[in-house]
């Protein structure tokens, strides 16, 4: 009789084994490092292309920034994206070219206008949630979907409730490369009494940490070089320095147009405006042709 009450409890105890063995805990750590997982990284520079209903395009340039949170002994990408202030710029485009002509975007600026963007990534290839941005304080909701490489994003927005910029389109968003090169054209200083007074060679290059540097030397009414610093957006930058004796501040557009050597949208350049006249170009400088 012991034997037998001995062996229903051994059997029982060993069922008991077999069953938490074959159900982990939601909360075990290859549970956390699964849902981690699904969440990409997409953290870096972001151009998002506004088309409106209305005809309007609008480059909405943005250091886009991405929570973390503890996972495994390290830091993972928790979901959460955001940008603020010098982390956005919105750009105006041509509707029928697309090439930049003016920096602002479609919206004009609201009293005690903040430029913002937030959002939730759940996974690849899901739509991110509660994704909102605002434009010259202007408020938009989005829905959109994040490709499953992590490297893109479509869909559409439209403006809040109360918006002092009603508006609605599509859009399509990319992770953009770093702005660099040499570029040479016509520039105008704020400075110059004339278009184009001076001929610039510019050197573009862009820091690990999100700051440009463009290095100028110019002939013409001016002679000289200077340098400029400043955050990078995007595809847009906004940079300043002091030329003799004056503060110049340039807001500036890297974009591919034109090129007449292969009838290809395929020319490396740089639209600048100075940043007291941002609706008035002040350089078209393009990579020089050889």
């Amino acid at each position: 009789m012991t034997r037998t009450i001995a062996s229903i409890l051994l059997a029982a105890f060993a069922m008991v084994l077999t069953g938490c063995a074959g159900s982990p805990s939601k909360t075990s750590n290859s549970s956390i490092t699964t849902t981690a997982a699904q969440i990409p990284s997409i953290a870096g520079a972001w151009e998002f292309k506004l088309q409106s209903s209305s005809g309007t395009l609008t480059g909405m340039e943005v250091a886009l920034q991405e929570g973390t949170m503890l996972s495994n002994g390290g830091y993972v990408p928790d979901g959460s994206i955001s940008a603020s202030g010098t982390q956005m710029a919105f750009v105006t485009l041509s509707s029928s070219t697309g090439f930049a002509d003016g920096f602002g975007g479609y919206c004009p600026a609201a009293r005690g206008s903040a430029d913002t963007l937030s959002g939730v990534i759940t996974a690849l290839d899901n739509a991110v949630s509660n994704f909102t941005f605002t434009e010259n304080g202007n408020g938009f909701s989005v829905t959109a979907t994040l490709s499953g490489d992590g490297q893109s994003m479509l869909g559409t927005y439209q403006s809040v409730s109360g918006s002092a910029c009603p508006d609605s389109g599509a859009f399509t968003g990319a992770i953009v490369p770093k702005v660099a090169g040499t570029y040479a054209g016509n520039l105008t200083l704020p400075s110059c009494n004339s278009n184009g007074c001076d001929t610039a060679t510019a050197t573009l290059s862009e820091s690990s940490s999100g700051t440009a540097t463009l290095s100028l030397v110019l002939t013409g009414t001016n002679q000289g070089s200077l340098t400029l610093t400043g955050p990078v957006t995007g595809n847009a930058f906004a940079v300043q320095g002091t030329f003799q004796g004056q503060t110049v501040v340039l807001d500036g557009y890297y974009e591919l147009t034109y090129n007449a050597l292969d009838l290809e949208n395929d020319l490396p350049t740089l639209y600048l405006v100075n940043a007291t006249t941002p609706t008035q170009a002040a350089g078209l400088l393009t990579v020089p042709q050889t």
